[in-house]
């Protein structure tokens, strides 16, 4: 290698893939690029020597590997305190006024963002700021006809004391919210709290006469009518898991089972025929994180894009989509992070590194102090006698982590960052209130530091190789147009029923997303015995076999022995479109018929396959492909999904792959399974709250 750490010219595919493999670990860790902690890593890293890093890698546990670490006195040399976006009462008067004049314009939008940016940092304990910019962006959600967050707005801007002679005007919002929503009853009641409250209003002689008569008019016109019912919902294609749950995996369909071996470790298996397009698993996460770039447009508790943020009342760095994801967030983790946030994006760590963390804080020290017996208990197989519990701390706390191959330089990265976390957590509060003048920052752990401790260290390495991107998808166009669809990636996410699915280059199934909720369905049919693979990044179809060995091996350390690797089959681009029929019985490819031959015999089981009936089956099958892609021209994607799934449930029991027609109709289905789930469109714009100009 070079003096850099880069392999040079001479070197060997070996040393490329350590490098790589080395580069894949660190940026799991933190920015190589971006931020501080990696010229803190690198400043630790030129203190401790190489007898150090050896006998570091002796040690056997995470305990020892933390106290071990704390132990270093240049790691105590970093000062971790609070940083974090704060309330500005004159940024949010500068941002109102702003939106005052776009919605006097009628530039509803802009004037959406600005309230929003208004809203977002306004001080929830000066003044009337917050409920001033409440109140206006109420009235800019009722001429864009989004009646619901209007009425949130109002009654936010109520709790935050509006004022009383003001009052008048948002109750009339109210009652004419709720006349367009068919709340007759409730209409009524507030445009009477409006007539009320006109005589704290302070209006002159003729305004107060003419608001009387307007409100007259409007309590006259809801009396005597009924309530209008719900609205009819929405068609949404709902995650029905295939044959019904699994009595030892809740998350999954009872189609599939959990098998183990030494290579594969867990992985699933169908336990019988399961056609193309079922829905085999449907998951929300054990935890989560929102990426720090959409902070400002998607509610950091949901990940649903934001209209009209809600605030969390202590830091301006972000936003809910309602009160409800709001308070369950500062009931649990926000309430430790939310002072640190600006601190952890300077530092430059990774995603994995704030979901390692959030592990933490989702639950609370009583939590893990309440269960830290059952760690040392040895994973346990579900079973129909251990039925899975994925909402059980130790159904994440005992995926994979790959301890065994790790080096001394990775376990003492990951317990740096481990005690970074852990200092960030002290200065939170997480253990009791923290006392800078109560002694070094290097002063012996608690025990509650050192189990929390240890704990962050096991999450920094099971989350390596277990977290999936949580996304959405976004029409490249803003039209529907499923050819032209692009994934949009929100955050990272474990979810340990799904954690079970092997990779393969040639995967097995799909998946999309309803909200934080992971859906995966099958993408082609499968047989008893069939693995269940996902596919982990790299497609066979798209990227050459060394490429995606190399990816593999340096981002998840296994070299992938699927089909596709196998047999080294070619990307779309050098694909011959030729098919190769399958015997019927065992599934071998079969030997080129002979002129008017109708049966060919399979060298490898000896039965005969009828290949004129097979040619025929096939020809029917492309009258399903043909309509299924005029479906998806015309937008109409149930109709698509089931002609495309039909097609390729004929074609994969009568044709080997490769074959184009077929890897084409699965990535059809890939993007139109994935417009099931949450779609960001550009409709109503994003706030993106937390940008504000100073």
């Amino acid at each position: 290698m070079d003096r850099c750490g880069r392999p040079g010219e001479s070197s060997s595919e070996e040393d490329l893939e350590l490098y790589l493999t080395k580069l894949c670990s660190d940026v799991t860790l933190y920015s190589p690029k971006e931020g501080f902690f990696n010229h803190y890593m690198e400043q630790i890293d030129a203190q401790v020597s190489q007898d150090f890093l050896d006998k570091f890698g002796q040690l056997k546990s995470d305990e020892d590997r933390l106290l071990k670490t704390w132990g270093v006195k240049p790691i105590h040399t970093l000062k971790v305190q609070s940083f974090y976006r704060q309330k500005s009462r004159e940024v949010s008067e500068c941002r109102r006024e702003e939106g005052n004049k776009a919605f006097q314009e009628k530039k509803n939008g802009q004037a959406l963002v600005l309230y929003s940016q208004a809203v977002v940092r306004a001080p929830h304990d000066e003044g009337k700021s917050l409920a001033l910019a409440l109140a206006n962006r109420s009235a800019v959600l009722y001429h864009m006809d989004e009646y619901h967050l209007c009425l949130t707005d109002i009654d936010l801007a109520i709790q935050a004391g509006y004022p009383p002679n003001l009052m008048y005007k948002v109750l009339d919002r109210r009652g004419q919210c709720q006349l367009q929503l068919g709340q007759y009853n409730s209409a009524l009641l507030a445009f009477t709290a409006a007539a009320h409250a006109l005589a704290t209003s302070g209006l002159d002689k003729k305004k107060l006469e003419s608001w009387k008569k307007d409100l007259s008019i409007k309590i006259h016109s809801c009396q005597g009518k009924t309530d209008a019912g719900d609205p009819a919902p929405s068609k949404t294609t709902s995650a029905i898991l295939f044959q019904g749950s699994s009595k030892v995996l809740p998350n999954a369909s009872s189609a599939l089972t959990l098998n183990t071996s030494k290579d594969e470790g867990r992985y699933l298996v169908a336990r019988g025929p399961i056609p193309a397009g079922q829905v085999l698993i449907a998951e929300r996460p054990y935890s989560a994180v929102l990426m720090d770039d959409k902070c400002g447009s998607h509610c950091i508790h949901c990940y649903h894009r934001l209209v009209a943020p809600v605030p969390c009342p202590w830091c301006s760095g972000v936003a809910f989509c309602s009160p409800r994801c709001r308070d369950l967030a500062l009931a649990t983790y926000h309430r430790w992070e939310c002072k640190f946030l600006d601190l952890l994006k300077g530092s430059g760590v990774s995603l994995n590194c704030y979901l390692a963390l959030r592990v933490i804080t989702q639950h609370g020290l009583p939590y893990f102090k309440k269960l830290q017996h059952r760690l040392n208990q040895p994973a346990i197989m579900p079973s129909a006698s251990c039925r899975q519990n994925p909402n059980d701390y130790l159904s994440f706390y005992h995926l994979v982590a790959l301890e065994e191959s790790r080096s001394p330089r990775d376990f003492f990265q990951r317990s740096l960052l481990a005690t970074f976390l852990l200092k960030v957590l002290q200065r939170a509060n997480f253990f009791g209130k923290w006392d800078d003048e109560a002694g070094p920052p290097d002063k012996a752990l608690t025990e509650d530091e050192v189990l929390v401790g240890r704990l962050i260290l096991r999450h920094l390495q099971l989350i390596q190789f277990n977290a999936h991107e949580l996304s959405g998808m976004a029409f490249a166009s803003g039209k529907i147009n499923f050819k032209k669809t692009k994934s949009v990636f929100l955050g990272l996410a474990v979810y340990p029923t799904i954690s079970y699915c092997n990779h393969s280059c040639f995967p097995a199934v799909t998946r999309y997303f309803e909200g934080d909720k992971m859906v995966i369905v099958s993408l082609r049919p499968l047989q008893a015995g069939d693995v269940v693979a996902e596919n982990y990044g790299p497609i066979f179809t798209h990227h050459p076999r060394q490429e995606r060995q190399r990816k593999l091996l340096s981002r998840y350390w296994f070299r992938c022995n699927c089909e596709a690797c196998r047999g080294d089959w070619p990307v779309y681009n050098n694909m011959v479109n030729k098919r190769v029929i399958q015997c019927h019985t065992c599934k071998s490819p079969l030997p080129q018929p002979a002129h008017n031959q109708s049966h060919v015999t399979c060298k490898e089981c000896g039965n005969s396959t009828n290949i004129v009936q097979a040619d025929k089956t096939l020809h029917q099958a492309n009258k399903l492909y043909v309509a299924a892609c005029q479906h998806m021209d015309e937008g109409h994607r149930e109709e698509a999904i089931s002609s495309f799934t039909s097609f390729v449930d004929i074609v994969s029991g009568l044709v080997v792959p490769p074959f184009r027609e077929l890897h084409l109709s699965m990535q059809a289905l890939r993007l139109l399974i994935a417009s099931r789930g949450t779609i960001h469109t550009p409709g109503i714009p994003a706030p993106d709250a937390s940008s504000t100009k100073q």
